[in-house]
C-alpha cells in the first residue's frame, strides 16, 4: 500500500484522537447544526494555515511554471484516472445507463485523448459524472452524521471519512509513484484556487460560508441535482455576507438568496 493512502489512514485516526480529547476536555455544544464547531474552528485554522504558507506559494510556482493549456491537459488527465472509481460507485448505486457512460468516457479518453491528456468524450458530448464512496453510503441509506474539518482534508463528515479511506483505496493514483502524486494535490488546489480567494476575500465568517456551502453542494451531489441552484447555499449565508455581499453574490449565482 502506498504512502498516500496511509497518510489520509493517519490523518483520520488522528483526527478521532484529538476529537476525543477534545471532546472530554470541552462538553459545551457551540451549535446544536454544528456540535464540533469550536474544534472544526481551530482546524478550519490550522488547515488555512498550512494553505497560505505551504500550498499556495506551491500552486503559485506551478501555475508560474505551467503554461495554462499543460495545466488544463493535466486537468484531463486526472480526471479520467477518476472514472474507474465513479464506474465503481456507479454500479453500487444500480446507475445504469451513468455506468455506461462512464465507462464509455474513460476508453474513449484513454484510447483517444493520449492517456486522458484530451477530453474527447466532452466533445462527443458524452455526459460527465463524478461519484464517490461517501454518496454511496448516502444512497444506501446512511446518515451523514455530524460535519467535522479533517487536519490537511478539509471539510468532511461521519459519513465521508470511511468515504475518504476507501476513495483512496481505489484511487489509481494512490499507487502512482510520489511525483504523480504531489501533482495531483498541486492539480487539485489550483483547481479550487478561485473559490478559495472569493470566500476568503467576501466572506464576512469563512467558516460559516465554508460548512453551508459544503453540506449543501454535497446534498445536491447526492440527490443527482433534486435540490435546486437556489437551495443550494443556507441561510446561513445571511451570517457570512453583509447586505451588499449577498447583492454582488445574487448576480454572480443569478439566484435569489
Amino acid at each position: 500500500m502506498n504512502i498516500r493512502f496511509f497518510s489520509r489512514l493517519l490523518i483520520v485516526f488522528g483526527f478521532f484522537l484529538l476529537a476525543a480529547c477534545a471532546s472530554t476536555g470541552n462538553i459545551e455544544e457551540v451549535n446544536a447544526e454544528d456540535p464540533h464547531e469550536r474544534f472544526n474552528r481551530n482546524m478550519y485554522g490550522f488547515n488555512n494555515g498550512v494553505d497560505t504558507y505551504v500550498s499556495s506559494p506551491l500552486v503559485t510556482v506551478y501555475q508560474w511554471v505551467t503554461p495554462g493549456l499543460l495545466r488544463t491537459s493535466i486537468a484531463n488527465f486526472f480526471t479520467n484516472l477518476k472514472e474507474p472509481r465513479t464506474v465503481m460507485n456507479d454500479v453500487l448505486q444500480g446507475k445504469e445507463k451513468a455506468t455506461g457512460e462512464d465507462f464509455e468516457r474513460f476508453v474513449i479518453n484513454t484510447l483517444l485523448g493520449f492517456g486522458g491528456l484530451i477530453d474527447v468524450a466532452s466533445y462527443a458530448e458524452i455526459e460527465y459524472h463524478e461519484e464517490d464512496f461517501s454518496q454511496t453510503l448516502a444512497v444506501w441509506g446512511t446518515p451523514r452524521g455530524e460535519y467535522l474539518i479533517l487536519p490537511l482534508l478539509g471539510p468532511s463528515s461521519y459519513r465521508g471519512i470511511p468515504g475518504e479511506i476507501v476513495d483512496a483505496a481505489s484511487s489509481p493514483v494512490s499507487y502512482a509513484i510520489w511525483p504523480i502524486q504531489v501533482l495531483d494535490l498541486l492539480n487539485e488546489r489550483a483547481n479550487a484556487e478561485q473559490s478559495l480567494k472569493f470566500i476568503d476575500e467576501a466572506a464576512v465568517d469563512p467558516y460559516i460560508f465554508m460548512r453551508a456551502s459544503y453540506i449543501q453542494w454535497r446534498d445536491y451531489q447526492i440527490t443527482e441535482g433534486a435540490n435546486t441552484a437556489e437551495n443550494l447555499l443556507m441561510p446561513e449565508l445571511d451570517e457570512a455576507f453583509d447586505d451588499e455581499e449577498l447583492e454582488l453574490l445574487e448576480e454572480d449565482l443569478d439566484i435569489k438568496l
